[in-house]
């Protein structure tokens, strides 16, 4: 029998959006990436310390990663990163029952992986930020030009923080990134006590009466029980 509902305010007890990377490996898992085609240069929307561009480089994948975290130097990041490991730790102990843990095996797999994330993450940190792979930024304004990049990825924020980031926030954001690029795919969907986004319907609706393609696609990946869609927007 499942645990009763206790909410996350009670299993995850976090402090704003916390700094929390993942792999390229669950990239390609979040947004059914592992026979894509990539189409010019792809923009990772709140990227955190995760080491998707630095394994997008080695595989000769241009990527832009965006972040406000990123006008700090990678010594705080890695702090900010260690303030967050054990409630995240804790909470996924806690929440347990919630999750399919199938992917990565346990709750210390997923500690070895963010760790991975990390130290990938800052040994191509500096030169990427010279070079300008590691930009500065924050939803809902974004500073690229239109049409900027082939596609655009979020990864763990909109949707899942939908009781910090409200309604006109998602519009808002998705509207930019589909300035910025001609489709923008967002994972996952549910929020952080594992229940269906309540903005998710309203934003997919009022896409598509501005014009947009909107559609959920499933994925080969599941950590949320039910969470197995992607969201993808498209400019008509």
């Amino acid at each position: 029998m499942l645990k009763p509902q206790t909410g996350a305010a009670r299993e995850f007890e976090l402090e704003g959006i916390v700094p929390w990377g993942r792999r390229f490996s669950e990239y390609e898992a979040f947004f059914a990436l592992a026979d894509f085609r990539f189409p010019g240069t792809v923009l990772d929307v709140v990227a955190g310390p995760s080491s998707f561009a630095a394994e997008a480089q080695a595989r000769g994948i241009k990527v832009v990663a965006a972040d406000p975290l990123y006008c700090y130097p990678g010594e705080e990041i890695e702090r900010r990163f260690e303030l967050t490991v054990e409630a995240m730790r804790a909470g996924m102990r806690r929440a347990a029952y919630r999750f399919n843990w199938k992917h990565y095996g346990s709750e210390e797999g997923i500690h070895r992986l963010r760790r991975e994330a990390l130290a990938l993450f800052l040994a191509n940190y500096e030169a990427g930020k010279r070079e300008g792979r590691y930009v500065t930024a924050a939803l809902p304004v974004l500073p690229f030009a239109d049409g900027a990049f082939g596609l655009a990825l979020v990864s763990h924020l909109l949707f899942l923080y939908g009781d910090k980031l409200d309604f006109a926030f998602h519009l808002a954001a998705l509207r930019e990134l589909l300035r910025v690029a001609p489709e923008v795919r967002v994972f996952p969907l549910m929020n952080l006590d594992g229940l269906p986004s309540s903005h998710l319907p309203g934003v997919m609706r009022t896409l598509r009466e501005e014009g947009a393609e909107v559609e959920l696609v499933e994925v080969p990946f599941e950590f949320q029980r039910g969470a197995t869609r992607m969201l993808r927007a498209r400019r008509r």
